[in-house]
């Protein structure tokens, strides 16, 4: 891919040299123990005795791989079924090279959740019927939204969480501030003389919070409630914060 693409998309092909091992696997492993009780197992598919995950912007795979173990540790579950998602077919590549016990299917979140539309193909759905579920258990969005945000606009990103709403039990989001939206933009103009078309328009917006509120606020909307924010935030200014589906129909 062009440098400009990587960039619009955060598709980084070396990622993991400068975000190896940072402090997100002790703050999701401190949170999920935390979180995670007996009551919970009620409302997992659990068919063939699997916990079901979806990690959508896997990248290559590695994180991918260190959540799928906190959760078999912290879940006491023997097998989590995990399969990530990604936009770049090299990354995927060498996702499914890496971790061959996992799934890695290349696809937009953007356009799936889009799908609806003739001609797209919804290849997380396919997915979901070969595993024989209607929904994942998990579902984790680690620092991808700021770019569904930023290329789709506020309709994009409604879209993409309608989806993510529809098709899991419990969200473990990761949400970018309002700060990096700015910075991100100012990376792609310097780099690229680009622009995000729908920058300019977006109404979901604003610093101490208020992006996330506007996050939050709307997949509560969609029956999910806060199960829990880390206090704490990683080395790049981001929390993570956990939500629960009330009702399962």
């Amino acid at each position: 891919m062009e440098e400009s693409t990587l960039i619009k998309n955060g598709n980084y092909h070396n990622y993991y040299e400068f975000r190896s091992d940072d402090s997100r696997s002790q703050i999701l492993r401190k949170y999920l123990e935390k979180l995670w009780t007996a009551q919970h197992y009620d409302r997992l598919t659990l068919k063939d005795g699997s916990i079901h995950m979806l990690d959508i912007g896997c990248n290559t795979g590695q994180f991918t791989a260190k959540v799928r173990q906190i959760l078999t540790e912290v879940t006491k579950v023997g097998n989590v079924r995990a399969v990530g998602l990604d936009l770049d077919h090299k990354l995927c590549e060498r996702a499914k090279r890496g971790f061959p016990n996992m799934e890695f299917i290349c696809g937009n979140v953007m356009n799936i959740a889009q799908c609806d539309q003739p001609g797209t193909e919804d290849l997380i759905k396919l997915c979901l019927t070969r595993m024989g579920i209607q929904r994942f258990d998990v579902i984790c969005c680690f620092s991808v939204l700021m770019y569904v945000h930023l290329n789709g606009g506020d309709m994009g990103l409604r879209k993409v969480l309608d989806y993510i709403c529809a098709n899991g039990i419990f969200l473990i989001l990761e949400l970018q501030a309002w700060q990096k939206y700015r910075d991100h933009v100012r990376r792609l103009k310097r780099a690229t003389g680009q622009s995000y078309p729908q920058y300019a328009e977006l109404k979901w917006k604003g610093g101490r919070g208020m992006l996330e509120k506007y996050v939050k606020t709307y997949i509560q909307s969609k029956g999910f409630k806060i199960l829990g924010e880390s206090t704490e935030k990683n080395e790049f200014n981001r929390q993570l914060i956990f939500f629960e589906k009330k009702y399962i129909s």
